[in-house]
C-alpha cells in the first residue's frame, strides 16, 4: 500500500491569517511556528513542512499583502466618490491597528522589510503596485469630475500621506489611526478638515 499524505483541513490564506494576527501581537522577532500553528489549529512542524521555516512563512505573508492590497485599494475606482471611496479604504485598513503596540509590531515587519533582501523586493513590488493602484483611483476621480486632472506624483504623495498618518498617530496617540488617515488624505486630496 501506498503512503499517502493527509489531506490539509487548513487553507494556505488560513494560516496566512493566522500568522498576521499572532505578528500583529507579538512582533515578526517573536512570533513563532507554535503560535501562529495554535491559532492556525496546526502544528508547528506541519508549518515547517508545508513552508519551510518561519522566514518563509513571514515571506509568503509579505507576498499575499503585495498581491491583494492594490486590488482592495484599485476597487475605489467604481465608486461614485473614487476619491472618497480611497480615503475610506486607506481608514478601514488603519481601523484594524488595535493600538500603538499593535502598530510597533507592523513597524518591526516594516524593518524586516528594509534589511533583507527578499523582503525588500517584495516590498518594493508592493509600493509600486499599491501607488498604480491610487493612480487609477485619481484617474477615475478625475473622470467623475471630484478632483481635478491629477498632478504629477500625487500617487505617491497619497501613499506617503496614508503611512506619515499612521506613523505620526504612533507617535502622538491623538484619535484613531483611521480617524488620522482620513483627515490626512483628505487634506491632499479634497478639502481641508475642520479641525
Amino acid at each position: 500500500m501506498a503512503n499517502m499524505a493527509r489531506p490539509r483541513t487548513v487553507s494556505d490564506a488560513a494560516i496566512l491569517d493566522a500568522a498576521a494576527a499572532a505578528v500583529a501581537e507579538c512582533g515578526p522577532a517573536a512570533v513563532t511556528l507554535a503560535r501562529i500553528g495554535s491559532r492556525a489549529g496546526v502544528t508547528a512542524a506541519a508549518l515547517s513542512q508545508r513552508f519551510g521555516s518561519k522566514r518563509d512563512l513571514l515571506l509568503a505573508l509579505a507576498r499575499r499583502a503585495a498581491a491583494t492590497m492594490p486590488a482592495r485599494l484599485a476597487a475605489a475606482r467604481d465608486a461614485e466618490q473614487p476619491a472618497r471611496a480611497l480615503i475610506e479604504t486607506f481608514a478601514e485598513l488603519a481601523g484594524g491597528i488595535s493600538g500603538p503596540a499593535e502598530f510597533a509590531n507592523h513597524l518591526q515587519f516594516l524593518l524586516l522589510d528594509l534589511s533583507d533582501p527578499q523582503f525588500r523586493e517584495v516590498t518594493r513590488g508592493y509600493a509600486e503596485a499599491v501607488e498604480a493602484a491610487i493612480a487609477t483611483v485619481l484617474d477615475a476621480a478625475a473622470r467623475a469630475g471630484e478632483l481635478p486632472a491629477p498632478r504629477a506624483g500625487l500617487p505617491r504623495a497619497v501613499h506617503a500621506a496614508y503611512n506619515g498618518a499612521l506613523i505620526t498617530w504612533g507617535m502622538t496617540g491623538d484619535g484613531s489611526p483611521a480617524e488620522a488617515v482620513r483627515t490626512q488624505l483628505t487634506r491632499v486630496l479634497t478639502r481641508p478638515v475642520d479641525e
